[in-house]
């Protein structure tokens, strides 16, 4: 019994990461300067994570579409871009 729950307890720590996955693993894939936007111009764009946020859940892009209503991982993609 006492494996079962340490087994389930790892597993669900290890979808919890593959979920909060920040830029490297889901931006940059898109953004790097030919798709879209590169990180040196997003952070000319974006002073802050708000300011990131704001700007990500606005865009007109069909291919920001998907991330518009996941605040919690454009705010993690912000923090690995360094903003505050």
């Amino acid at each position: 019994m006492k494996k079962a729950v340490a087994l389930m307890i790892i597993l669900v720590f290890a979808f919890a990461t593959v979920a909060m996955a920040g830029y490297d693993d889901k931006c940059a894939k898109c953004h790097n300067g030919k798709t879209a936007p590169d990180k040196a111009k997003m952070l000319e764009k974006s002073k802050t994570a708000a300011d990131f946020v704001k700007a990500a859940e606005e865009s007109k892009s069909p291919m920001m579409k998907s991330f518009k209503d996941k605040a919690d991982e454009l705010k993690a993609a912000a923090a690995e871009l360094g903003l505050k």
